[in-house]
């Protein structure tokens, strides 16, 4: 089964909070969250630690000092010692996502913003970038994060980063919140590799979250009916890291 936590912090927290989420994390999370300019960025990363921990502790009953994060040569993040547990974090604007499961699993999470369309030429295939143009003007900009997401998603589940242009694959709505992986039209080029990353079996879902947000997860399992499980952010301070 494949889970979708989420987690809703809309305002700036305290000074004694963020105190309170860099006791509880690691030295290298601590210090990188330091370094950002904006708390927003800060509390998002130090949150994201906390939230992956707080997953993998109730639903797997891996406490937290018993941990070991690696990361593949990819940077996607993975526990050394239970490769068998696949986790995948997002964030954006007010929201913090984690996915999890026994499969492999990729989420993403974009706030949506008024865009320059161009941007869908130059990173969606032909039959994307079709798609999206023949779509009603007012309905454009939710299409194309709703695209966006789901690619975002496929690139996070294989795990090889932006070593897969996002052009090398396109995505199809089979329902309104279900997708398939579909191989670019003939004339489109793959040039990316279709055949080095595109054998896997995979899920697509479209979640709502937030009606400012896209959600998608791609997974290597289907998905239960009800897959959001939605968390306080004080919840993450009542584990055992505290």
């Amino acid at each position: 089964m494949i889970n979708i936590t989420g987690v809703y912090v809309p305002e700036l927290l305290s000074d004694e909070t963020m105190e309170q989420l860099r006791a509880a994390v690691s030295g290298e999370r601590r210090e990188q969250s330091l370094r950002f300019q904006r708390q927003q960025d800060a509390q998002r990363s130090l949150l994201g630690e906390l939230l992956v921990k707080y997953v993998l502790k109730e639903r797997y009953a891996l406490p937290s000092d018993t941990l070991t994060f690696s990361k593949t040569s990819y940077g996607k993040p993975y526990l050394s010692e239970h490769t068998d547990i696949h986790f995948n974090l997002s964030h954006a604007g007010d929201w913090i996502i984690c996915a999890d499961g026994k499969v492999p699993v990729g989420v993403d999470i974009e706030k949506i913003r008024p865009i320059d369309f161009a941007i869908a030429e130059r990173f969606f295939t032909a039959s994307e970038y079709r798609l999206l143009m023949n779509a009603a003007a007012e309905e454009r900009l939710q299409l194309f994060y709703t695209l966006w997401t789901l690619k975002e998603s496929y690139i996070k589940f294989v795990g090889k980063g932006l070593s897969i242009p996002l052009d090398s694959f396109a995505v199809e709505l089979t329902e309104p919140d279900i997708a398939r992986l579909a191989e670019p039209d003939p004339e489109e080029d793959s040039s990316g590799g279709w055949d080095d990353h595109c054998q896997q079996t995979c899920f697509f879902r479209n979640i709502h979250v937030d009606r400012n947000y896209k959600l998608a997860v791609c997974s290597a399992a289907p998905f239960g009916p009800r897959p959001l499980i939605m968390l306080d952010w004080r919840e993450l301070l009542s584990t055992d890291e505290v």
